[in-house]
């Protein structure tokens, strides 16, 4: 199998999903949005599962070469946690910015159908743990006491600040308020 017809598969159904939701992903469809001949996307992705796998891979990849880039930077610095929140409201800008807008709404619209499906929901568990592993990491750099127990609480927050921008498309990002937001989270008493 070619990874990079795959690759332009998965980055097809990406865009498809972004923009008409999951209901416009059909495998005619992503081989109009690809550019290939009717047929392309039914040989290397024989069922519509094995389409949405393939979608939320390379989400999940995209996604994790993102943090990975950001990670390479910050530490070389000052890794404090001022500095760390400044990072991630970077990235959360980034992922809002018109260019990977997108790919933002696709997805939460990734997860809402995994959430229905174990084996699509195996792929963001195993997605999700290595944000996990990677800001755990990230905080115990910047010198948080609890690291593990901190990190889901500031996945929340970026979260939650994604998704609110994506729901309100019109709403400025507010970066002061996305800071004190990250700061409360990271600020928080362990559970």
């Amino acid at each position: 199998m070619s990874s990079e017809r795959l690759t332009l598969i998965a980055d097809a159904a990406i865009a498809l999903i972004a923009e008409h939701g999951a209901r416009g992903l059909t495998h005619r469809a992503v081989d109009a949005q690809a550019g290939l001949p009717v047929g392309s996307t039914s040989f290397y992705c024989r069922s519509r599962a094995d389409l949405l796998t393939a979608a939320l891979r390379r989400h999940a990849e995209l996604d994790l070469a993102d943090l990975q880039a950001d990670g390479e930077h910050w530490p070389q610095g000052d890794p404090t946690l001022p500095r760390l929140i400044d990072s991630v409201m970077a990235r959360i800008a980034d992922w809002l910015s018109p260019a990977k807008r997108p790919r933002l709404a696709a997805r939460f619209e990734l997860f809402l159908i995994a959430a229905r499906d174990p084996v699509l929901q195996e792929i963001v568990a195993a997605q999700r743990e290595r944000f996990r592993v990677a800001t755990v990491e990230a905080l115990r750099v910047a010198g948080v006491t609890d690291p593990v127990s901190t990190a889901p609480l500031l996945m929340m927050a970026v979260d939650g600040i994604l998704l609110w921008q994506v729901v309100n498309p019109q709403a400025t990002l507010d970066v002061t308020h996305g800071r004190t937001l990250l700061t409360r989270a990271v600020q928080a008493p362990p559970p």
